[in-house]
């Protein structure tokens, strides 16, 4: 199973050549280290302003990934009104390319 700094890194690849800055909350030993304790990266397209926020993880735990997002914007309030883009990227790791999916 791949670890998360190398789908980090694959993502990253992705949304530079996309024309994305991004950001990630440094890795921190016995700390919550997700944006809103869910997303691992926030990019901002540099031409557009448009701005996502993005769930990295592996395509086994695609589903409950998602459902975690969904739960997270309902019990706040946000699951009808979405000013930013949210997206879930499972790594295929068979394929080696991501599956992605809006919510």
């Amino acid at each position: 199973m791949p670890a998360e700094q190398f789908i980090r890194k694959k993502a990253i690849d992705i949304l530079e050549k996309e024309g994305f800055v991004y950001w990630y909350p440094a890795k921190v030993r016995y700390k919550q280290n997700d944006i809103f304790g869910i997303f691992d990266l926030v990019c901002w397209r540099k031409k557009t302003t448009k701005i996502k926020f993005l769930q990295l993880t592996t395509l086994p735990n695609f589903s409950t990934r998602k459902k975690k997002i969904k739960r997270f914007l309902e019990k706040n309030g946000l699951s009808q009104q979405k000013p930013v883009e949210i997206e879930v990227w499972g790594w295929n790791s068979r394929k080696k390319e991501f599956k992605i999916e809006s919510v």
